[in-house]
């Protein structure tokens, strides 16, 4: 088989993502290897050519394929929160769970550490996801709030909904 024929099952097989970046590259050396010709030719970025230019390897056109299954970054964010103070937030909730992110920052403050609340809020956020700290309990004025809510309602209500009803009829 003569390398032509090669050539084009190869074309036939490939994505038309793979096909668009070869025409990147054929017109990149073409052009006397200019890239910014290429890519305003193209309508592409720079930054997206000269990512690709890296990738390319012409023994091997798959590395012109996009895989979108692989995107995470190579170096992701790490909480900053030094380890003694979520230890020491980790205490103060567990031992007094009723108390909200305000006061284990002011408990916080006065032992000489200080942090803002949405720190603790993401701390504690993080330990009840990794099941290191259970969530709190609702304490009983919250629901006292429910209950009253919900017998607001003065007796007889339904009936006298119901009379209004047949009334507007």
């Amino acid at each position: 088989m003569s390398s032509a024929v090669i050539s084009e099952q190869l074309h036939s097989e490939v994505s038309a993502e793979i096909k668009l970046r070869l025409e990147w590259f054929d017109h990149y050396l073409k052009n006397g290897k200019n890239a910014r010709l290429t890519c305003r030719h193209f309508g592409i970025s720079p930054d997206t050519f000269y990512r690709w230019k890296r990738r390319y390897d012409p023994n091997n056109l798959s590395s012109l394929e996009d895989n979108k299954q692989n995107r995470r970054p190579k170096n992701l964010r790490e909480p900053a929160t030094p380890i003694e103070v979520v230890n020491k937030i980790r205490m103060l909730r567990e031992s007094h769970p009723h108390w909200s992110n305000n006061d284990i920052q002011v408990q916080l403050k006065n032992e000489g550490t200080p942090i803002s609340c949405s720190t603790i809020g993401r701390v504690i956020k993080r330990l009840e996801k990794a099941g290191l700290l259970r969530k709190a309990p609702t304490t009983a004025r919250d629901t006292k709030k429910e209950k009253t809510v919900q017998n607001e309602r003065p007796t007889g209500y339904s009936e006298y909904v119901s009379l209004l009803d047949l009334w507007n009829e």
